[in-house]
C-alpha cells in the first residue's frame, strides 16, 4: 500500500506523557527559532516569537530537572545493554558518551532563560509580540533600532541569547533521539479506520501513513491505552471518520 510515487510518508506523534507533550512543543518551536539563522527586517517576527514561547515553556515546567532525570535514566539503561553479548559495543560507547556529555553540560545549570528576562531588549518587547501589531516602530522604538544595528552586531546578540538556551535544547534533542530509536515501525491495519490498543507503559507513538492515504488520524489515549481513528480532510456524505481499513505504519515507544 506504500506510496508507489516515491512521495514520503506523512509522520505523526502523540505524547503520552505530558513532559514528552513539552518536549515536543519545545522540538517544533525550536525549528521556527532557527538560532543560527541570522535575524532580518523580514524575519524578526518569526524569530522572537519563538524564542519567547520557549522561555513561555521553561518558566511554566521546570524542562531542566525532566531532561536531567530521562538522560540519567538512559545511562542507566545503557549500562545494562553493555553486559549484553550481542550488543554493538563501539556504538553503545558513542551513545554513552553522549549522554554523559549532556548530563555533565545540563547539571550545573541553574533556572532556563533567567538571565534573558534581564536583558534590555527582550524585556520591552516580550509583551509587545503578545499583541496583534504590538511591535510597531512607534510602539517599541528600540527594536526597531537594534533592527537597523549592523548585522554582525545582531547576530553577537542572538548568539549570547542562545547560549542561555542552546545545553537544555541538545540535551532535549538526544533525549528525544533516543527516545524515538526505542522502537521500530511496523505495519498494521486500522479495521474500518480505528485501532485501538492496551499496552505496556509507553511514552511515544510515532505513525506514518503513505500520502495516498486521504485521511488523517485522530488519536486519543494514556500511557497504557491509545486509539487511532482516520478522517477524511472533506467528509463524504457528511461522514467524515474513514469506514474502510487504512494500513499505516506504527512505533511504540516505551
Amino acid at each position: 500500500m506504500h506510496n508507489n510515487d516515491n512521495q514520503p510518508m506523512i509522520a505523526y506523534e502523540y505524547p503520552l506523557l505530558e513532559r514528552v507533550r513539552t518536549y515536543l512543543r519545545l522540538e517544533h518551536i525550536l525549528a521556527a527559532l532557527q538560532p543560527h539563522t541570522p535575524v532580518t527586517q523580514q524575519n524578526y517576527t518569526r524569530y522572537f516569537s519563538a524564542l519567547f514561547a520557549i522561555l513561555d515553556i521553561c518558566e511554566r515546567s521546570d524542562v531542566r530537572t525532566d531532561v536531567q532525570k530521562d538522560l540519567d535514566k538512559r545511562r542507566a539503561q545503557l549500562q545494562v545493554w553493555s553486559q549484553h553479548p550481542e550488543v554493538n559495543h563501539d556504538q553503545l560507547q558513542q551513545t554513552m558518551q553522549r549522554v554523559h556529555g549532556a548530563l555533565s553540560a545540563i547539571q550545573p545549570l541553574n533556572r532556563v532563560g533567567s538571565a534573558l528576562k534581564q536583558d534590555r531588549l527582550l524585556s520591552v518587547i516580550r509583551q509587545r509580540f503578545a499583541m496583534p501589531g504590538g511591535t510597531c516602530n512607534f510602539d517599541v522604538p528600540q527594536l526597531h533600532y537594534w533592527l537597523h544595528l549592523p548585522q554582525a552586531t545582531r547576530d553577537q546578540d542572538t548568539a549570547g541569547w542562545w547560549a542561555e538556551l542552546d545545553v537544555l535544547m541538545r540535551g532535549l534533542a538526544l533525549e528525544l533521539e533516543l527516545l524515538r530509536g526505542q522502537a521500530r515501525f511496523n505495519t498494521v491495519v486500522a479495521s474500518n479506520g480505528l485501532l485501538q490498543e492496551s499496552t505496556e507503559p509507553l511514552s511515544l507513538l510515532r505513525i506514518k501513513v503513505a500520502p495516498e492515504v486521504a485521511a488523517y488520524p485522530v488519536i486519543s489515549g494514556h500511557k497504557q491505552r491509545f486509539s487511532i481513528r482516520f478522517m477524511r480532510y472533506e467528509p463524504v456524505n457528511g461522514r467524515a471518520s474513514v469506514d474502510h481499513d487504512v494500513a499505516f505504519d506504527l512505533a511504540l515507544c516505551p
